[in-house]
């Protein structure tokens, strides 16, 4: 069933209570959330909140169970327009690959997601309610802010850019869903969820994982699967300012690598990396010294604010910072493959594997993903 109507709430929603108060006492209240599937009982809760409330109020029934996606646009003096089932939602995403006008796709085409537009617009000075669905998963995203209090101020915020950021999470809930213990257990293994990767085998590396499994049992398929599309690699790389320096080396370092010479692709391929970072902190205009730290920082400073970006921006950082900069012990044989240990030539020779140069390629990938123009 669909619906478009404006309904009277009463009073405007200010959003849920967080901790218990008597009459008289202060409360902290949420009036902005995104929550979603993945959260269990807390979802079920808000969704019973004011969702349910809004539902019950529409002239017609609609069972919770007939929401595919519903917006409550919600206004000081206690109205709401209500949307159910009846908008022209429409996401903005970067592609893995050149798509043609028309073209259908599949989760496994999705880089990112950038936007999430409603069709309708939302005042500033006016609340909403979001809820939406990728399949069987549901999302949630409220912010009462612009009607909550005494003379609130505005909203602020991009909501295209604040939804997509959610419709992301929902789409690749199990990415978002990684503890912070499976984090150090992948990095230690120098993998990461590269966006050169296919969804499917980043989920194989997550569940490698949890089960305690090598990761590098993916190894053969991540290289097969990287030798297909590495062409295409190469052409989005062209497209980047700051790569354009460094192309003769990468092609080259591409040449190699599907001529399974690791040994010449990662020697090629480890210290230009920083190259490229050099070339575009540069870029910035910046006077910060072009440190590790520092140009990690401006890698991903075009996604810094983005925490449910596919890219992972931050979690990005810290893979730079603690495997492609990891410092190394000079006594320690068998030392790996890093910035430092290659630049100072002590890296293990055999550690100049298949695994090193496809770490390698997919980092350049990442990368190229970081620095817009």
């Amino acid at each position: 069933m669909e619906i478009s109507v404006e309904i009277d709430l009463g009073n405007p929603p200010a959003g849920y209570v967080l901790t218990s108060g008597r009459k008289g006492e202060h409360a902290k209240v949420a009036y902005r959330e995104f929550t979603s599937t993945e959260d269990g009982q807390h979802f079920t809760l808000r969704l019973e909140g004011w969702p349910n409330n809004i539902l019950n109020r529409l002239p017609s029934q609609i069972r919770p169970s007939e929401v595919d996606h519903m917006l409550a646009i919600c206004y000081s003096d206690g109205r709401a327009n209500v949307f159910v089932n009846n908008l022209e939602l429409s996401a903005m995403a970067r592609f893995k690959r050149t798509i043609p006008s028309g073209s259908p796709i599949s989760r496994e085409d999705y880089a990112d997601v950038e936007r999430l537009e409603l069709g309708v617009p939302v005042p500033t000075d006016a609340g909403f309610v979001f809820v939406f669905s990728v399949g069987w998963r549901k999302g949630l995203f409220y912010d009462f802010g612009p009607i909550a209090g005494p003379d609130p101020p505005p909203r602020r915020f991009d909501i295209g850019a604040v939804l997509g950021q959610a419709y992301c999470h929902v789409l690749f809930q199990e990415r978002f869903s990684i503890s912070d213990a499976e984090w150090d257990a992948l990095l230690e293994a120098q993998w990461f969820p590269f966006v050169g990767l296919r969804h499917e085998r980043i989920d194989a590396l997550i569940g490698h994982i949890r089960s305690g499994w090598n990761l590098d049992e993916e190894l053969d398929r991540i290289v097969s699967e990287t030798k297909v599309q590495v062409r295409q690699m190469l052409d989005i790389w062209r497209t980047k300012t700051s790569f354009r320096p460094h192309m003769r080396i990468l092609e080259r370092a591409v040449e190699r690598f599907q001529s399974d010479d690791h040994i010449s692709c990662t020697g090629l391929l480890i210290p230009r990396i920083e190259g490229i970072l050099r070339t575009h902190h540069a870029s910035l205009g910046t006077q910060a010294p072009p440190s590790a730290s520092n140009l990690t920082r401006s890698a991903v400073a075009s996604k810094s604010q983005s925490d449910r970006s596919l890219l992972l921006p931050l979690r990005f950082s810290k893979y730079l910072q603690g495997v492609y900069f990891a410092d190394f012990k000079p006594n320690v044989k068998d030392i790996d493959v890093s910035r430092h240990s290659v630049a100072h030539g002590v890296a293990d020779a055999g550690k100049f594997d298949q695994k090193s140069a496809v770490v390698g390629i997919l980092t350049v990938h990442q990368l190229s993903y970081f620095l817009q123009d």
